[in-house]
């Protein structure tokens, strides 16, 4: 018995060490400083060091396609109209990269790190409002532990800017409310802010903002507030409302539904939420472990009446739209609730300082948790990435061995399908999407590139003409094929 109980003090007294060398690292050292050096270390190697991979090549062919063919308010990729949603960061990257005269890793990177720093800076400023330092800190050590904002570091998608704006604009809200500044001029800001972010990816992830702030108004009875909030509305729509006016044509409206899931007229149904449920909890631990213990033990409930109501406002903007989107079609996927990432790390925050002293043993235990997963991002970022060169950096090398064979031997470029958007964001040449039905009529000398499954069809079609010149792709899922055909 005095064993365990020896035991038991000791792991206590270590749990009190860690949370105390915390408390005194925030207290000791610049928080801001450490943040952006923190940043720094597990982002910077990787813009240099990631070659492009997963779905960057869509947001890198759309900016290069504006810069080399003027296309920009009616996005291209390659030859292909792409008016499924606007592309703001398409944009934003191809204005970056115009001095350059084309996309580079860093110009397309730079707004994604950059909003990164800011989702930092924005749950620290928020929790400095109503928490200690230390809280603030590990609300921002959680957001960047979060395993789906680990993987978004230098991610080249509009999924982390999205959240990010967001949360500007429920920032924004919640000052001028808690300080009864809520005045025209600030929800004309919200509305400009949320307008950027429908400009990202279309209007509906701002239904974050509106059915979370449009919650709490209804909870609290806050109806002085409507009047703002359908100003901002208002200014949100203008400018996406013209976009799509400007790049409608007939038949668009298919390609909209079908984008923004609006084709499937029933709601998903069980086990498809309860599945969903629980991949977004683990895809954003340890904050929303750390979030629902204090929801659940009745931390929004201490203290004074404005921090109760400012972890209501933080429960209606986190959760009133994510179970909406639980049940929506299509609706599965964890990128899509990123928007809920940066509140859970404010409720996180202030689960620091309201369980510390309650809890220790489970705050050291989530601390020790954190530090372990940023140490992990550490090691992928800053010694992994430069030194495995074939993990981290296949798109870019394969871009390498495709140049030498164009330059051995100048031809079109066609590509067949969706194949090799990352390769290309690396290739200084013009390339043509086109149908299956096209490649089987080109004559005269050509480049392809296609996924396998075609590819393996072009090749037994023509016999002779047609030659498999290199695998690439993981895992060897492309083909890049020489046609020679003097059939006239």
């Amino acid at each position: 018995m005095k064993s365990l109980a020896d035991s038991e003090a000791t792991i206590a007294t270590t749990a009190e060490r860690l949370i105390a060398g915390w408390t005194a690292l925030a207290k000791r050292w610049d928080p801001v400083t450490l943040i952006v050096a923190v940043w720094g270390l597990l982002v910077l190697p990787l813009v240099w060091f990631r070659g492009f991979n997963s779905d960057d090549g869509v947001a890198l062919t759309l900016a290069q396609t504006a810069i080399t063919d003027g296309q920009w308010l009616t996005p291209h990729m390659f030859n292909l109209r792409f008016a499924e949603r606007p592309v703001l960061l398409s944009w934003v990257i191809a204005l970056i990269s115009l001095p350059f005269g084309g996309v580079t890793e860093f110009t397309a990177r730079l707004p994604i790190i950059l909003s990164l720093l800011g989702g930092c800076l924005l749950i620290f400023a928020l929790l400095r409002r109503v928490a200690s330092a230390p809280a603030a800190l590990f609300g921002v050590a959680l957001f960047l532990a979060c395993p789906l904002v680990v993987r978004a570091y230098v991610a080249v998608t509009a999924d982390l800017p999205l959240a990010v704006l967001l949360f500007l604009a429920f920032y924004v809200w919640w000052t001028g409310l808690a300080a009864t500044r809520l005045t025209i001029g600030r929800w004309s800001a919200i509305g400009c802010i949320l307008a950027l972010a429908a400009l990202l990816k279309g209007p509906q992830p701002v239904a974050y903002f509106f059915l979370g702030v449009g919650a709490y108004v209804a909870v609290c009875r806050s109806w002085p507030q409507l009047p703002g909030l359908i100003l901002a509305g208002v200014i949100c729509v203008i400018p996406v409302a013209a976009w799509y006016a400007y790049v409608y044509t007939p038949g668009d409206e298919s390609t909209w539904a079908l984008f923004m899931r609006l084709d499937k007229v029933r709601s998903a149904t069980l086990p498809h939420p309860l599945r969903a449920a629980a991949n977004v909890f683990a895809e954003t631990l340890p904050a929303s472990l750390f979030a629902g213990v204090y929801l659940l033990t009745g931390g929004g409930r201490r203290g004074g009446q404005t921090l109760s109501d400012f972890v209501l406002a933080l429960a209606c903007y986190a959760f009133v739209c994510t179970i909406a989107l639980l049940f929506w079609p299509g609706g599965e996927a964890a990128r899509y609730f990123f928007p809920m990432v940066l509140p859970l790390c404010v409720l996180g925050g202030l689960a620091f300082d309201s369980l510390s002293v309650r809890r220790p043993l489970f705050v050291a235990s989530v601390l020790l948790a954190t530090l372990g997963i940023l140490a992990y991002a550490a090691v992928y970022s800053a010694i992994a990435s430069p030194l495995l060169a074939t993990q981290f950096r296949s798109s870019k090398h394969d871009a390498a061995r495709i140049m030498e064979r164009l330059r051995a031997a100048p031809a079109p470029v066609y590509r067949a399908g969706p194949a090799a958007l990352n390769e290309f964001s690396y290739l200084p040449v013009r390339v043509a999407t086109v149908d299956m039905r096209t490649l089987d009529a080109l004559r005269g000398s050509a480049w392809i590139v296609a996924q396998t499954p075609e590819a393996d069809e072009l090749l037994a079609k023509r016999e002779g003409a047609l030659h498999l010149v290199l695998a690439f792709g993981r895992p060897q899922q492309l083909r890049l094929l020489r046609l020679d055909d003097d059939r006239r």
